[in-house]
């Protein structure tokens, strides 16, 4: 059972630059096998991020996040690292690392077995064989899916929907989870999405939500049980994520950043200095205002690391994305209220709140369109 840390903060570890992978959506355009961090400048950091949790009355725990490139590709650090964090960190924490699986042999698969409990490691997995190698360039079989499975049963596996696999996306899904994998489930940002994607990404959602509905002994993902943005209250949208307020991205040389995307390896430049004159913990400061007034904007996300990568500006949104976010807040709302219908009479409190929340966002999405004026006006801005 992986340890949930509900207030941690999160401290983001470069441990490389380098990859063995060159993902069709990857945004780290700046990789670079000869830049991985020092042992002891990573020590260095966690000491400093042990003492500011210690001081703070948000957080009370750690979770330390090893990024890559792949972080595989630096094996020796993420051992003595490990090994280290276990003897001199007395908060409690958890280490993750998201990898690409190409380089798990059976001598770091031994030892990730004796650190599973204070170590997860978060497989991405597009899908098939066909959607793997379409995004990847590696085939589903080269990976060791299973031990994942066997160790970190309760982790999802983490895929990305391209437009190079968006048309068999229900395929892929399913597939994963008939072998008993959960799989957590996202557009890639940066994408050139166009109009004919959403309507192959309702078409696979929907194949999808039947799936879940006539098996309800499979647990859905996430993309469709989260609770949907903040529909059910008033004022400015609250953040998406912690990026710039409970979160923090180390560079190879120890220079800190409000997330991974705004780091060198993603823009090839030191951002810092531009970085500094936006406030993060000021959601309006970060409220896209060609989206004021949309039915969608308390649904829609917005990465705010990706704003600033692809248009220069933290608070742009990807306008060819509207279409997208459109069908899959329309089809997700709807299968969480068939879904939670089902159960009615035993909702947890969380579960009663995905419900009002998916009631609103199908009222919103039931009357908007293609056609709608609203939706053309922010696609053409």
């Amino acid at each position: 059972m992986i340890r949930r840390l509900p207030k941690a903060k999160i401290c983001t570890l470069f441990v490389t630059h380098g990859c063995n992978l060159n993902c069709v959506y990857c945004f780290e355009k700046f990789k670079d096998p000869g830049k991985n961090m020092p042992l002891e400048l990573a020590k260095k950091i966690i000491i400093e991020e042990v003492e500011k949790v210690k001081r703070s009355e948000v957080n009370d725990s750690l979770k330390i996040d090893l990024f890559g490139g792949e972080p595989l590709m630096n094996f020796p650090f993420i051992k003595d690292f490990t090994e280290w964090v276990l003897k001199s960190v007395d908060i409690p924490f958890i280490i993750y690392a998201t990898t690409n699986g190409t380089l798990l042999d059976k001598e770091k698969q031994r030892w990730f077995r004796e650190h599973k409990d204070d170590f997860v490691l978060v497989m991405s997995v597009d899908g098939d064989s066909g959607m793997q190698e379409a995004n990847r360039g590696v085939l589903l079989e080269q990976l060791p899916v299973e031990f994942a499975r066997e160790l970190w049963p309760d982790q999802p596996l983490k895929m990305t929907i391209s437009r190079h696999s968006i048309k068999t996306v229900s395929k892929g899904m399913i597939s994963l989870v008939q072998k008993g994998y959960l799989v957590d489930a996202r557009l890639a940002q940066g994408e050139n999405w166009e109009r004919e994607d959403a309507i192959h990404y309702r078409r696979e959602l929907e194949t999808i939500a039947r799936f879940f509905i006539e098996n309800p002994r499979y647990q859905p993902p996430s993309l469709f049980t989260k609770l949907h943005g903040n529909v059910l209250t008033a004022g400015t949208p609250v953040q998406y994520c912690g990026t710039g307020t409970n979160m923090t991205a180390y560079d190879v040389d120890g220079k800190a950043y409000p997330c991974h995307l705004f780091s060198p390896i993603v823009l090839g430049r030191d951002a810092r200095g531009d970085l500094d004159k936006i406030n993060f913990r000021d959601p309006a400061e970060l409220t896209d205002p060609e989206c004021a007034g949309c039915k969608l904007e308390r649904v829609c996300p917005t990465c705010v690391g990706y704003n600033y990568f692809t248009r220069g500006n933290a608070r742009t949104k990807d306008k060819s994305m509207c279409w997208l976010m459109l069908e899959e807040a329309r089809v997700t709302s709807a299968f969480q209220i068939n879904y939670y219908m089902q159960k009615k009479h035993a909702l947890a409190d969380e579960e009663i709140l995905k419900l009002k929340a998916s009631l609103k966002v199908h009222e919103i999405t039931r009357d908007l369109d293609f056609g709608s004026e609203l939706i053309n006006h922010i696609v053409e801005h």
